[in-house]
């Protein structure tokens, strides 16, 4: 049911506020999954074994951390403020303190008190972020239920993780690095409290522009009970959650690990981090090629659609790569903008498939979508997905003889870091595809019927509460 009273009607602001929110989100979470293993190896000097042991641990605790949190967001009763806001506006200070906390050069301490930092600094951070992340990414919900201002919606979330990839990939390595390819100790915490407090910055903007319109029946009334157990049996029978959340599990573990790599592959594979930039200020073309062209697409073909054939093609490219290997870093760039305009669709539409995946809930409920929930459900696997990347990432560094004592490495290093790199990509997404095509039900028809029945439900709803 939407909410009249005085609230303005859906529009650019809101549409700029999630913009911003996600940016904010990313200045931190982003700028720590780029950097910190790189911080932990080559400036702490950390073994990348124990780097990866640290980052599983400490994730897939937090990734349990997030039904917790979720089911917290869902019990609180929405104020004056609204219901998810509120968290927003509380936790992102000490979450970007953290953020900075992170990046504090401990080099010179024993081996065991940089391991003991590391790991309570880490944990701090993500139960901090999860209580942002979680309830801004239930925030698009309930700013509207029309299927096209979601994608909208959808679309102009991905524009904030890429405009912050964008500046990060071509300062970063220009910042973080001598010109010998060494890393700079102070700089790295220089530019974590430069990204905190611009992400701080955002997300508080998103507080003001972002309005939730959207009000749950159960709201309207006497504040119920949530009953836990009986919201995650019927997560557990969502086909569209299962869906997304699988297909974001392995999508991202792929995306991730090659991010992860992706300062190895330019440093040692290409010999040059000044390239690494270059990628970052082409990324931005291919970025507003994506944004202009992505919703378009998933409007006359749908999200399910899109998806599977643009990041087939971007798997099929990164196969043939993985057995033909590109040494010219320009041409890689370009074949990888490519592929990467075929895989976007992954991650621009995967917000607007989550909130249909809560109105999938809705509709097997009898209305209960229990936003909360069903997204810290879905950020559950975010995060698993982000533990078995992050690790993985370290760990592949620590099985293929990595040495972060040696300027140079050795040729056979160098050439598994490429295997790896292309063939995580294939894996990744490879399997991303399969699961979207196997388990998620939500075609662009089986969309509009859906869309159509809750439509008519909320008006039978209205029109009894009338009578």
């Amino acid at each position: 049911m939407n909410e009249e009273k005085a609230v303005r009607p859906f529009g650019m602001r809101d549409k700029l506020g999630v913009t911003l929110g996600d940016l904010g989100c990313c200045c931190t979470e982003q700028f720590r999954a780029m950097f910190l293993s790189v911080f932990y190896i080559l400036v702490l000097k950390v073994d990348p074994i124990h780097v990866g042991i640290l980052m599983i641990i400490t994730k897939v605790w937090d990734a349990v951390n997030d039904p917790i949190v979720g089911a917290l967001v869902d019990m609180r009763k929405s104020t004056k403020g609204g219901k998810f806001i509120p968290w927003i506006k509380a936790f992102s200070f000490p979450m970007a303190v953290l953020c900075i906390l992170g990046f504090a050069n401990v080099s010179n301490f024993d081996y065991g008190f940089r391991i003991a930092y590391m790991f309570i600094s880490y944990v701090l951070y993500e139960a901090l972020y999860t209580c942002v992340s979680v309830p801004f990414g239930s925030l698009s919900s309930v700013v509207t239920d029309d299927s096209r201002e979601r994608t909208a919606l959808s679309r102009y979330r991905s524009m904030g993780g890429t405009i912050f990839m964008t500046v990060i990939v071509i300062v970063g390595p220009l910042v973080l690095y001598d010109k010998d390819r060494q890393p700079i100790a102070g700089r790295f915490l220089m530019m974590a409290a430069v990204c905190a407090l611009a992400g701080l910055l955002c997300l508080w903007v998103t507080c003001v522009w972002c309005k939730e319109r959207v009000v749950l029946p159960q709201e309207a009334g006497k504040k119920q009970k949530l009953n836990y157990l009986d919201v995650i049996k019927h997560i557990c029978k969502n086909r569209a959650l299962l869906g997304v959340m699988f297909f974001s599990f392995f999508g991202m573990v792929g995306a991730s690990i090659v991010n992860g790599l992706n300062t190895y592959l330019f440093r040692d594979w290409f010999g040059s981090m000044g390239m690494m930039s270059v990628s970052g200020m082409l990324s931005t073309v291919y970025a507003l090629i994506t944004f202009a062209i992505t919703q378009p697409i998933a409007n006359k073909l749908g999200k399910k659609e899109w998806c599977i054939a643009g990041a087939g093609f971007a798997t099929v490219v990164f196969a043939v790569l993985f057995f033909v290997p590109v040494h010219n870093a320009l041409l890689f760039i370009v074949i990888n903008g490519i592929c990467f305009l075929g895989a976007s669709g992954m991650q621009v539409l995967v917000w607007a498939m989550v909130n249909d995946a809560i109105d999938y809930q809705g509709l097997q409920t009898g209305g209960k979508r229990n936003e909360g929930i069903v997204y810290s459900a879905y950020s559950f696997f975010r995060k698993l997905a982000s533990a078995v990347s992050g690790s993985f990432s370290s760990f592949a560094l620590g099985i293929i003889g990595y040495n972060a004592a040696e300027t140079v490495q050795s040729a056979q290093v160098v050439n598994r870091i490429w295997k790896t790199y292309t063939g995580s990509y294939v894996i990744g997404y490879g399997l991303a595809i399969l699961v979207l095509w196997l388990v998620y039900p939500l075609t662009k028809k089986k969309t509009e019927e859906m869309l159509q029945q809750l439509k008519e439900n909320r008006e039978a709803r209205t029109a009894a509460k009338e009578d």
